[in-house]
C-alpha cells in the first residue's frame, strides 16, 4: 500500500482529488490484520481514516465477517466506525479514524470513576442495544446467525487454554488423565451456559475495543465507537458483559461492577431481564460465563507470547489468574474445579509475572 494508490482510490471515492500527506503502521490487536493511518491534505471531506489490511480470503459470493456484521450493528444503532470503502482485490477497508484514546487508556490515565465510570454506563447501554436490536437485526444473510457458543464452542476454547498457555508457554507436564479430570469438571458449567438463551455476542466486548471520541465528534459529549466485531455469534446474554466487567486489561472494583450490573438490568428491556434471571442467578451465570471467558484469555495470551512473540500479553495474566481465583472463592459450586485448575494457573501466573517485559 503506497501514497499513490490510497489518493487514486479515495479520489475516485470522494470525487475531487484527493493528496495523502502520509501512512503510518498503528499498533494492532491480537490478531494478523494489520491498520494503516491514513493522513489527507486540506479539502478532502475527512482529515484522516484508518485503512485495514485482512488477510482472509473470501470465496467467490461469500462476504467478508467485518462487512457482514457491521451492516446489522449499524442497522441496529450500534457506534460502529463508518466503512469508506471496501477493496476486496486488495483485501483493504477504508473506515473511518476511531482515533487512539481506548476506554482502558481512560481508566490508566484518570483512575478517577467520575471520569469513566459514565463511559462504562454508555459503554453498557450501547451493550444492550448489540442484543436487543442486534438480534432483531439478524436475518438469514448474517453470519453471527450460523454460528452459537454451544458446548463444543465453548469447550474448545478450553482445549486453546490446554494448548497454548499450559503446553507451549507454561511448559507444564499435565496427563491425558488430569487434563481430562479438569474438563470434566468444567463441562457442567458450559453445558449451563450454552443452555441459557442466547443473542448476538460481539464476542470480545472489552476495554481495549471501544474507543472515546472527543466531544464534538457527534454533537455535544464523548463519543464512543465499537471495534473488533468481526468474530460475533450467538451466546448468552452474559458473555461480553463479563468480558466487559472481568476484563483481563482493566481490573474495576467490586463496588463498580455492581454498581454496573445494577446499570444494565436496569436499562435491560424485558426479554433481557427474563433471560437473565432473579438476582442471585444473574451473578452466579455472569461468574459462570466470567470463568469460561478468562479461561480462554489465558490461552490466548500464551499463544500470542509462544507463537507471535508478542510477550506484551504476558503481564495480563496474573490480573486474569486473580479474577478466576475470586470466582471460585465466590462459588462454592466452582471449588472442585478450583482445586485441580488453580495450582495451574498459579504456576501460569508466576511465570508471566517473571518473564512480561516492563
Amino acid at each position: 500500500m503506497d501514497e499513490r494508490s490510497v489518493s487514486a482510490a479515495l479520489s475516485a471515492l470522494f470525487r475531487i482529488p484527493v493528496r495523502v500527506t502520509g501512512i503510518s503502521e498503528l499498533a494492532g490487536d491480537a490478531s494478523t490484520r494489520r491498520y494503516f493511518r491514513v493522513a489527507i491534505g486540506p479539502g478532502s471531506p475527512v482529515p484522516t481514516l484508518v485503512v485495514m489490511h485482512y488477510p482472509e480470503e473470501i470465496a467467490p459470493g461469500e462476504e467478508l465477517p467485518f462487512v457482514n456484521v457491521h451492516r446489522y450493528l449499524e442497522k441496529a444503532g450500534v457506534p460502529v466506525p463508518r466503512i469508506h470503502l471496501h477493496s476486496p482485490e486488495k483485501r483493504l477497508l477504508y473506515l473511518e479514524d476511531a482515533g487512539d484514546t481506548l476506554l482502558e487508556g481512560v481508566v490508566r490515565d484518570t483512575g478517577s470513576p467520575d471520569r469513566f465510570l459514565p463511559l462504562y454506563e454508555r459503554s453498557l447501554e450501547i451493550l444492550v442495544r448489540i442484543q436487543r436490536d442486534g438480534t432483531r437485526a439478524l436475518d438469514g444473510k448474517a453470519i453471527p446467525s450460523r454460528l452459537a457458543f454451544d458446548v463444543r464452542k465453548f469447550a474448545e476454547e478450553i482445549d486453546f487454554f490446554f494448548e497454548h498457555a499450559v503446553r507451549e508457554y507454561g511448559g507444564i507436564p499435565l496427563s491425558p488423565s488430569r487434563e481430562t479430570a479438569i474438563e470434566d469438571l468444567f463441562l457442567p458449567f458450559l453445558e449451563t451456559l450454552s443452555s441459557l438463551p442466547r443473542v448476538l455476542a460481539h464476542r470480545d466486548y472489552h476495554s481495549r475495543n471501544i474507543m472515546v471520541l472527543p466531544a464534538g465528534t457527534d454533537g455535544g459529549r464523548e463519543s464512543l465507537r465499537i471495534l473488533d466485531f468481526q468474530d460475533a455469534r450467538m451466546g448468552t446474554l452474559f458473555y461480553d458483559l463479563s468480558s466487559l466487567l472481568r476484563d483481563a486489561y482493566v481490573t474495576l472494583p467490586e463496588k463498580t461492577v455492581d454498581h454496573l450490573c445494577y446499570v444494565y438490568r436496569h436499562a435491560a428491556p424485558g426479554e433481557l431481564k427474563r433471560a437473565g434471571g432473579d438476582r442471585g442467578t444473574f451473578f452466579f451465570h455472569l461468574d459462570l460465563a466470567a470463568l469460561q471467558r478468562n479461561v480462554k484469555a489465558i490461552g490466548t495470551f500464551g499463544n500470542q507470547a509462544v507463537n507471535r512473540g508478542k510477550t506484551l500479553y504476558l503481564k495480563f495474566i496474573p490480573p486474569t489468574v486473580a479474577y478466576i481465583a475470586d470466582n471460585v472463592a465466590r462459588n462454592p459450586r466452582m471449588r472442585p474445579l478450583g482445586a485441580k485448575l488453580l495450582p495451574i494457573l498459579t504456576d501460569l501466573a508466576a511465570k508471566a509475572s517473571a518473564e512480561a517485559p516492563p
